[in-house]
């Protein structure tokens, strides 16, 4: 498998573009602006683009599906079935709080397909669960993939669920911190702690070091 992390936005969001290592298809995820820099890259490397994979609906994680949607009309946009009002709609997506998005209105296209707990996407031949984490947002989601090759470790991304040494924020409409730490607990903390957690903001992280470390998390909570 193959990651590039590409930072886009005002908020530096995490854009994924995942890859394998036979054909040329590729999953996007998050990709929440610069359009142009995405759409220069796939093209660079000759990919394909299959997926759009939004972990959750805020706006500075879907700024560039227009653009990516344009440029590649085939892309299937994917969100949760929870998010789904929010990527038309620039004061569900919060995307009309300019101070907070750097002064853009985000409109994204509708989803192409609604997903949920446990719902498989598949590139070439690897297979991502999704994790439904709900708390940042009510559709919140993470993506694993277990099934690496040579011994390589299973692979998260995590969106704005999970950072490293740190979690999402909870203080917008449709947010709950006790579903949020109760998603991180329950369904990531119970992962292989091998697993490199991709988020949506910062570096990359393990499970490991997130049991170990992260403050908002401990076993006590």
């Amino acid at each position: 498998m193959r990651i590039q992390k590409i930072n886009v936005g005002p908020l530096q969001v995490c854009c994924y573009i995942v890859t394998g290592n036979v054909s040329s298809e590729a999953m996007i995820i998050d990709p929440g602006a610069d359009a142009e820099t995405i759409i220069a890259f796939i093209k660079d490397k000759h990919l394909i683009p299959k997926f759009i994979v939004i972990t959750h609906g805020h706006g500075d994680h879907i700024g560039a599906n227009a653009g990516l949607k344009e440029a590649f009309p085939d892309i299937q946009i994917c969100v949760h079935e929870e998010d789904q009002d929010m990527l038309p709609y620039p004061a569900k997506n919060l995307s009309i709080l300019a101070a907070f998005y750097g002064g853009i209105t985000v409109r994204s296209p509708s989803a192409d397909r609604l997903l949920k707990d446990g719902d498989t996407i598949t590139i070439d031949g690897y297979t991502f669960e999704v994790i439904h984490t709900p708390g940042h947002t009510p559709g919140g989601i993470c993506l694993y993939s277990k099934n690496q090759e040579n011994g390589q470790p299973p692979v998260l991304f995590s969106g704005d669920t999970l950072f490293k040494e740190g979690v999402g924020r909870t203080d917008f409409p449709g947010c709950s911190e006790k579903k949020l730490i109760r998603a991180i607990k329950e369904r990531l903390f119970v992962l292989d702690e091998k697993t490199i957690v991709y988020p949506g903001h910062g570096p990359s992280t393990t499970i490991a070091e997130e049991k170990k470390y992260n403050p908002f998390v401990t076993e006590e909570t």
